[in-house]
């Protein structure tokens, strides 16, 4: 018998079918990167179901014949010429795999032609299946016949027509010289070689980049702090959203990954969750700039209580930022957005797709001040009535009141109507000095505090000065 050792040194085979693709896959380099796969492609009813030691294991087919083919190949690394006078055996493992049809056919060449087998050398050797190979199974012996000298940079050569797997599958060819090691678990190879094939992850990139928008307290709250895009203090960019598809992924079958094998636009619903009342909400391709003339189209689909606001995917793929017009005539409410979205399968309609997911921050609108809603100030003589800011910052901050009175009275602020309530302290102010009232003596006043609304805490105090009782409202603790 013939000795052989082990050399590390390239050849090449191939992954993909001639007239779709052809990626080299190299068993004996020293590295290979693996096929990228978007796993939301593996379609559930295209399945393998696995056999013998796999049994009860079920694989999702991954390569489709008519767009891809398999060509793993090594070399022999035998030491020197070899004769005709021995045979040897080829084991072919996969991990985190199974033939989804038997095994094929297995070529042996010597170098002198181009690509993977060398085809304009003689061929040095035949290479027959032994055993195993049967779909559902993980692994195939060859027998190889030696007929002429033989180098160590011959190719032993096989295809794979059809892939099954449950992972990211490796292939491991071995050349032993005899049946018996060939046939243990860990025999004693004179050459190996082995390479992960495929990589398996998300062809779905989504980017979600929220913004944060700032409603003006000095417009009590019926602006924008900032201008954007042109109009004037009454647009804002809430956030974007966008869909790619990853850059030299494949899907299942072993094509060029797009959108359509991720999910299907017309039928996918995202849904934008906040306070929707203010205003026109609507996706836009790039910086709101279509608020002159909002696309019908475009506006997100409210529900009844502006809670909650949807557009389909066609939408979202081609407008990715979200955008509101405020009306400038009622208060720009504070709200936290999030957008969740339910993706409908891509083709073929039994693959799972992408996957649905919920509560994705978008942006939010906040307020920089305070404003809170005084539904009683009295002046009456046999009343003494105080409003109490508190203020726990580090920092002073600017108050106003304005009033809200009903018919046939009129509120003229007083001296207490604006002033500042001084860093972590209590500001006590009574309501005659706050206003003044003609007609009756009552009102309803509206506070505003230039500062974070949760640093202050309002509160009215009345005092009956006739019994000395007592009456107190908290506001906002």
């Amino acid at each position: 018998m013939l000795k052989k050792i082990v050399t590390t040194v390239g050849l090449v085979s191939v992954f993909g079918a001639s007239t779709a693709m052809a990626v080299d896959i190299d068993l004996s380099a020293a590295t290979f990167t693996p096929i990228k796969v978007a796993n939301e492609t593996l379609n559930t009813a295209d399945v393998t179901a696995g056999a013998g030691a796999n049994l009860g294991t079920t694989f999702f087919d991954v390569i489709n014949g008519a767009n891809t083919d398999i060509n793993f190949a090594m070399q022999t690394g035998f030491a020197g010429a070899t004769t005709g006078t021995a045979d040897y055996f080829i084991k072919v493992e996969l991990t985190n795999a199974a033939y989804a049809q038997s095994a094929e056919a297995m070529s042996v060449t010597n170098p002198g032609g181009t690509g993977v087998v060398a085809t304009s050398s003689p061929n040095p050797a035949t290479s027959t299946l032994f055993s195993g190979g049967t779909v559902g199974s993980s692994s195939a012996i060859y027998q190889m016949d030696i007929s002429d000298p033989m180098t160590a940079t011959a190719t032993v050569s096989a295809t794979l027509s059809s892939l099954a797997t449950n992972g990211n599958p490796t292939i491991k060819m071995s050349i032993f010289e005899t049946l018996t090691e060939a046939n243990k678990p860990a025999g004693t190879a004179v050459s190996t070689a082995s390479k992960q094939i495929i990589a398996f992850g998300s062809g779905l990139k989504r980017t979600v980049t929220p913004a944060v928008e700032t409603a003006e307290v000095s417009t009590n709250f019926l602006k924008l702090k900032t201008a954007t895009a042109g109009v004037t203090k009454l647009l804002g960019l809430m956030g974007t959203v966008t869909h790619n598809i990853q850059a030299n992924y494949l899907d299942a079958a072993g094509t060029t990954l797009t959108v359509a094998d991720m999910y299907t636009p017309a039928t996918t619903i995202a849904t934008i969750t906040g306070d929707l009342s203010n205003g026109t909400w609507w996706m836009a391709a790039a910086t709101c700039a279509n608020s002159a003339a909002i696309p019908a189209g475009d506006k997100l689909k409210l529900n009844a209580a502006k809670t909650a606001g949807t557009a389909t995917g066609t939408i979202f793929d081609a407008k990715d930022s979200l955008c509101n017009l405020a009306d400038g005539v009622t208060k720009i409410p504070a709200s936290a957005y999030t957008i969740g979205i339910n993706y409908t399968p891509g083709t073929p309609t039994t693959t799972p797709g992408a996957t649905d997911v919920t509560g994705l921050a978008i942006g939010s609108i906040s307020r920089n001040g305070t404003d809170q809603n005084i539904n009683y100030l009295t002046t009456f003589d046999s009343y003494n009535q105080r409003v109490f800011i508190t203020n726990r910052g580090t920092v002073d901050a600017t108050y106003t009141f304005t009033f809200q009175s009903e018919a046939g009275v009129t509120a003229t602020a007083g001296t207490a109507a604006t002033g500042t309530s001084k860093a972590g302290s209590v500001l006590a102010l009574k309501a005659s000095d706050i206003v003044t009232l003609t007609g009756k003596t009552r009102t309803a006043a509206s506070l505003t505090i230039v500062g974070t609304p949760s640093l202050f805490s309002i509160a009215t105090q009345q005092v009956n000065l006739s019994n000395g009782a007592t009456d107190t409202v908290i506001y906002k603790e």
